[in-house]
């Protein structure tokens, strides 16, 4: 498990506010995660996949909002969205609403309703009859950059998927490598915890007091 605070000294990490720790957080999983080897990201992301498929809560589930991964070897989604397609889910990718600040989710049913958008995500071109309300999810597979045992999580910084968790109340799953672990996770007011955490050596469900 990481110490947010490695190699810095206690009484400037004293004096860091949690927008602060959470920049510091995110340089550093950021260069972690770009020096995973080819080899290993694949296995890994293959184990992440099982044990995804694995949970009762997916097998159950058939409107599933999942991001599309593209950046910077974030946890491999392609093969749950294959899968997905192959058991007749209802695939649901987000768009992201840059002017309202949040995130539209729609239904896809093929790849190559996909395109580079100009922050080099993969996203659909924004159709009405394709949006699938937040309230007809019944998971939301999303992605992190560190998560603790309690369910926080650290995201990219936009907040998008906060909100996204703020309009539905359906189980929220993080896709993340245990070395993505911290002690804890800095939070804000609006930020919003995860009810599974999944990696390569497993599932932590929380504990929600």
């Amino acid at each position: 498990m990481i110490q947010i605070h490695d190699n810095i000294t206690d009484k400037k990490y004293q004096q860091m506010n949690s927008k602060d720790e959470k920049i510091l957080l995110r340089q550093r999983m950021n260069k972690l995660r770009s020096e995973i080897p080819i080899n290993i990201y694949r296995k890994h992301c293959h184990y992440i996949m099982n044990n995804c498929i694995n949970l009762e809560e997916w097998q159950y589930a058939h409107n599933i909002h999942i991001y599309v991964s593209v950046l910077n070897n974030e946890v491999d989604t392609l093969g749950l969205i294959y899968e997905m397609f192959d058991h007749g889910k209802k695939v649901v990718v987000p768009k992201c609403d840059c002017e309202l600040h949040q995130i539209v989710n729609i239904q896809i049913k093929s790849f190559e309703e996909l395109s580079p958008s100009k922050y080099g995500l993969m996203e659909p071109e924004y159709n009405h009859e394709k949006e699938v309300m937040s309230d007809e999810l019944n998971l939301i597979v999303a992605p992190l950059l560190a998560f603790d045992r309690n369910g926080g999580r650290l995201g990219f910084g936009g907040g998008y998927y906060d909100d996204l968790f703020n309009s539905c109340t359906c189980q929220k799953i993080g896709l993340g490598y245990s070395f993505q672990e911290v002690d804890k996770v800095p939070m804000e007011p609006h930020d919003r915890k995860l009810d599974i955490i999944i990696t390569e050596e497993g599932t932590i469900r929380v504990k929600h007091e």
